[in-house]
């Protein structure tokens, strides 16, 4: 894959979860950060934006998708992190 990057990536393998219209939730594993590389099964389904938790909900990232393969996608995160009031 052709680097576009002007940062370097940080390697990681952590468990996160995307949450997909505010209440559906996938588990997946992040190979890579500054955005982030999501290792997923299908990405067929993901839409456009989502968000993405590394701590079980309790702080959650809006991001969205910047590209996709069949088991892999892209994600850039759009604004700082926010807490959920539970």
């Amino acid at each position: 894959m052709l680097e576009r990057r002007k940062s370097t990536r940080l390697r990681v393998l952590k468990n996160v979860k995307l949450i997909i219209g505010g209440s559906s939730i996938v588990d997946c594993v992040v190979s890579n950060l500054v955005g982030a590389r999501v290792m997923i099964s299908n990405t067929i389904k993901l839409p456009e934006r989502l968000e993405m938790t590394f701590d079980n909900c309790q702080t959650v990232r809006p991001c969205r998708i910047v590209w996709r393969t069949q088991n892999a996608t892209g994600i850039q995160f759009l604004r700082a992190t926010y807490n959920i009031n539970i």
